[in-house]
């Protein structure tokens, strides 16, 4: 295959270049302006810089623990209606399930008895009112003045009565408000419908359902979970060898459906799982658009801990020849010039050069091959 690419550019050589029988390569590749075109040559410049090796792993998507909202009831009851599955998407404030509500009944009975308490205590307190001021009126003539002062004390407690009612009543009230209405549930004080609906606060997914229909329910029970999935986590599970080499603000690089995506390595456990022996790693990825989904399963690398430093260039541009690593230096438009390099690492993305290569030079990416190909030509010629 080599050889019939390679006899391609025997129309594109301005000059075959020399390969010698001792393996010298020739100082310059040259090809035209067509040539070149044609194979579609590109060039970028080698940079100093380091890599670091990676670790391939097979990763999960999981919802952030951190941003999983559970969901209790206010009150005790019977379960109506499920009206969601574990797995489906949710918007904020959509219904998740119906119940009766014992509680909401008996505090309807209790508001109605509270009210009427209080209207009882404002009537009395009205009526002491008006005993002190008749009292007053009268106060040395028919009335005496410890009869005033006993109608004033009467009028304080009286007034102290109506204050613990109303403080009852909004007591009450505020249970009502927040926590049979809420961000997490629908009740009412209105009506008499004693029917509560647990919602969704927050975008999502549904996590759980832990009830089904005629289940009891109690204010203690998680009742249902919903991930907030504007952001993930990317789930790796590892050798706990491996794990010595992998430090959390590490990168990491998962292969989605939408593109690679670079995230930061946030945590490493401490101690392998007793139940699998690996040890979990945890990069938390934004997902504003939903894609990433818990339970898919992705390709990932993982950067370990010691990198190394050298002159960095694309693993394409790495040519073998006879046993050892050539790149080809650009020189202009159709001179290349081959060049011998000692390759530290290569993850076959990038590459770190130990030598025979300076930061700032210009080498070939795509098209090495190509240009690999016209010595080898020669090569054969030479013979």
């Amino acid at each position: 295959m080599r050889v019939v690419v390679a006899a391609m550019f025997v129309m594109g050589l301005s000059c075959l270049p020399a390969y010698g029988a001792d393996g010298t390569l020739p100082p310059v590749v040259k090809l035209d302006a067509a040539a070149v075109v044609n194979e579609g040559i590109t060039t970028t410049t080698a940079m100093t810089g380091r890599l670091a090796p990676v670790l391939p792993v097979i990763s999960r998507v999981m919802p952030d623990t951190t941003r999983v909202v559970h969901i209790h009831p206010a009150g005790s009851g019977k379960v109506l209606a499920v009206l969601v599955r574990p797995g489906s998407p949710i918007r904020k404030g959509q219904a998740l399930l119906r119940y009766q509500d014992h509680s909401l009944h008996v505090a309807r009975l209790q508001a109605t008895q509270m009210h009427a308490a209080l209207m009882a205590a404002i009537a009395a307190r009205n009526d002491a009112a008006g005993a002190v001021r008749r009292a007053r009126e009268l106060a040395g003539e028919t009335i005496s003045i410890a009869e005033l002062r006993r109608r004033q004390d009467a009028l304080a407690q009286a007034d102290a009565t109506m204050r613990a009612r109303q403080a009852d009543v909004d007591t009450l009230g505020h249970r009502f408000d927040e926590e049979f209405n809420s961000v997490s549930e629908q009740g009412g004080r209105a009506g008499q419908d004693e029917t509560s609906t647990l919602i969704s606060p927050i975008d999502g997914m549904v996590q759980a359902i832990n009830t089904s229909v005629a289940g009891d329910l109690e204010p203690a029970m998680d009742v249902a979970s919903v991930a907030d999935l504007s952001s993930v986590w990317i789930v790796s599970d590892i050798a706990p060898d491996q794990a010595a080499r992998i430090a959390p603000g590490d990168q990491q690089v998962t292969q989605a459906a939408a593109g690679p995506l670079i995230s930061r390595i946030d945590t490493v456990d401490g101690m392998a799982s007793p139940l699998t022996g690996l040890v979990r790693v945890i990069s938390s990825v934004a997902n504003p658009t939903g894609a990433l989904v818990p339970g898919m399963v992705l390709d990932a690398t993982l950067a370990q801990r010691d990198s190394i430093a050298g002159i960095v260039i694309p693993a394409e541009a790495i040519q073998r020849l006879d046993g050892r690593s050539i790149v080809f230096v650009r020189i202009d438009g159709t001179d290349y010039r081959p060049a011998l390099v000692d390759v530290a690492f290569d993850d076959g993305t990038r590459a770190v050069l130990r030598g025979g290569l300076k930061g700032g030079e210009q080498v070939v990416a795509h098209g090495s091959f190509a240009l690999l190909s016209v010595i080898g030509l020669a090569g054969m010629d030479a013979d």
